[in-house]
């Protein structure tokens, strides 16, 4: 679910960018030449670490007779392993590798769709063209919305992003009927919390495509908050502000991090397991797994200034 929070997001936020900067073909070039760059390095990266992984779990098992829950390049095959360097992971038939990224290669065709939709259209029709979809999704493929694999997770993904570039553009159009005021500001708060509250606990939303919608209808309220209100302060700090900039290193290093801390508390420690569903998993109660899933995610966003710093960063520039 917040995966496609995250392509809504995408939709506005790469409108808000490049909705004027994007007319020509040397443009959509350059555009997507720009988003290849900011988003293949890690991937590459974290595909690297993946692939020695499972060559260490392959010496392991052939040497130690260990037993895993996988057996060494069951998953992370051959045929898979193109998919990855091809940046269409997506498409494989099972998660592999660092499967968390087959997000981010449906992010990439939802950026080349993006530039040669507002080149080819010109603008005109932009906004009639994402309604059409929207309703169309909702009516014919409103069960796949969250899909991961496969081209529905391409209609997926489009259909999120094609509503934060719907509320972009009604931003760009009725800016200026919005002004900040203090009561609004405590609505809009209000409404997050509530939209919080329903996901985690009411559940009470039964169509989930809806979601996207009020995740786009937060983006377009929140370019109107008054930084001077007491909770933007809270909400907007500087810490949360910078996890929003390592975030996409937070999201592809996390799987590794577990993977690592895991094994090393199964293999290493000892640490009790059992079996769920067939999968050998650490037994760990209530307060034990609230206290490692606290500990990984600080070692986390620690490896993330890492990658974002040596990595992310060092290709983004250039």
């Amino acid at each position: 679910l917040f995966v496609q929070l995250f392509f809504t997001l995408s939709g506005f936020v790469i409108s808000y960018n490049y909705y004027n900067n994007l007319n020509t073909l040397k443009e959509f070039f350059k555009f997507t030449k720009k988003r290849f760059w900011r988003l293949y390095p890690l991937h590459l990266f974290f595909l690297t670490i993946f692939i020695l992984f499972e060559i260490a779990k392959y010496i392991i098992i052939l040497k130690y007779n260990f037993q895993a829950n996988n057996e060494a390049f069951e998953n992370n095959n051959l045929n898979n392993l193109f998919l990855n360097l091809f940046f269409i992971q997506h498409f494989a038939a099972e998660y592999n590798f660092n499967s968390p990224s087959w997000s981010i290669s449906v992010e990439m065709m939802l950026y080349v769709t993006f530039g040669i939709t507002l080149i080819v259209l010109r603008k005109k029709y932009l906004i009639w063209l994402y309604l059409i979809y929207i309703i169309f999704f909702n009516f014919f493929l409103g069960s796949h919305y969250g899909q991961s694999l496969s081209i529905f997770a391409f209609y997926s993904g489009l259909y999120s992003f094609s509503i934060g570039c719907l509320f972009f553009i009604l931003f760009k159009r009725i800016n200026y009927f919005f002004k900040s005021r203090i009561y609004l500001d405590a609505i809009f708060y209000i409404l997050f919390i509530i939209l919080l509250i329903e996901i985690f606990y009411l559940d009470i939303i039964k169509q989930k495509s809806l979601y996207s919608i009020f995740f786009g209808f937060i983006f377009f309220y929140s370019c109107f908050l008054s930084e001077k209100f007491f909770l933007f302060k809270i909400f907007f700090n500087n810490f949360f502000c910078y996890l929003g900039k390592i975030s996409y290193s937070i999201y592809m290093c996390h799987l590794a991090i577990f993977f690592i801390f895991d094994n090393l508390l199964k293999h290493v420690f000892k640490y009790e397991t059992r079996l769920d569903n067939g999968v050998s998993v650490l037994n760990l109660n209530t307060f034990e797994a609230n206290l490692y899933t606290l500990l990984v995610y600080v070692l986390v966003i620690l490896f993330s200034l890492f990658s974002y710093k040596f990595i992310e960063m060092k290709y983004h520039k250039k």
